[in-house]
């Protein structure tokens, strides 16, 4: 069986010893499941996989599902995007790599988010293009008393866009404007599995709590933030060539820092694991 090595981090676990295409196997993905509602981060080191091989891995996870942008998709392996996030001089970078600078969490513009995100790495830069993640339990946790009175029951408006958000979002066809209609979700979120509550919050897709007045909602959300930011509920992963990551969208903010060469590749497949109704 593999072994789960907890990271000196305030969030995540390396996997070691994983055979990948055994992942799927009942005992195995029962353990890597677990490894990730515990630690809410797994790292599986390993080589450069295929589409169709990335999509297999994470189904020891959970279900792969689509995401909503149809052009990122691979086209014979629709679970599984390619995320090209090369700097280039010419301006022609997608949107998206500006948007992933801010913290945020995957798919909160969704009536049901996706549980967790799977990140393979297929080429990296030589230096820097770390991807930072946040222990939500731990920002909810570290909050005053008399705040975490205040939010527990609230509940806030998520959209594909919001003006809270630094940068606009990648553009969207009828279709997925369509499918993506602004959505409702607690601001305090319980683990489904381990009963844990986190902050459910994403700077690039919460636009106001419901009930409160535009200029009260900013400044507790502001509030918010500010602790999700404090570096001591932090982790970042500096990537290999080949890794995997997988981190709980329940229970985590992430984001990537721009601080590579322009024109250094850096290129990767995703995968989004269907999720639940938060709650």
């Amino acid at each position: 069986m593999p072994e789960v090595i907890p990271l000196n981090a305030a969030l995540g676990a390396r996997i070691e010893g994983l055979d990948r295409t055994q992942a799927h196997t009942p005992a195995v993905a029962a353990l890597l499941d677990t490894a990730l509602a515990e630690h809410l981060l797994v790292v599986i080191p390993g080589a450069p996989m295929s589409p169709q091989q990335t999509r297999d891995l994470a189904r020891a996870f959970g279900e792969p599902r689509p995401q909503l942008l149809r052009r990122k998709r691979a086209d014979d392996v629709p679970e599984v995007s390619l995320m090209v996030s090369t700097l280039m001089s010419d301006g022609t970078t997608d949107k998206t790599v500006y948007r992933a600078e801010d913290w945020h969490t995957d798919d909160s513009y969704f009536e049901i988010p996706a549980k967790a995100t799977l990140l393979h790495s297929l080429e990296i830069p030589r230096r820097g293009g770390a991807t930072w993640f946040c222990n939500m339990q731990s920002v909810y946790e570290a909050l005053p008393e008399a705040t975490r009175r205040r939010i527990d029951g609230k509940r806030a408006i998520h959209g594909y866009d919001t003006p809270r958000a630094r940068n606009r979002p990648a553009p969207r066809t009828p279709q997925e404007i369509a499918e993506t209609p602004d959505v409702e979700h607690p601001l305090v979120r319980t683990h489904p599995v381990t009963g844990r509550k986190a902050l459910y919050l994403n700077p690039n897709r919460l636009d106001r709590i419901v009930g409160l007045p535009r200029a009260e909602s900013d400044a507790l959300l502001d509030e918010l933030t500010g602790e999700a930011r404090k570096p001591q509920h932090h982790h970042g992963h500096v990537w290999n060539v080949g890794d995997v990551v997988v981190w709980d969208n329940r229970a985590t903010m992430h984001r990537v820092v721009n601080d590579y060469a322009v024109g250094e590749p850096r290129i990767m497949h995703r995968v989004l694991l269907q999720g639940e109704r938060p709650a």
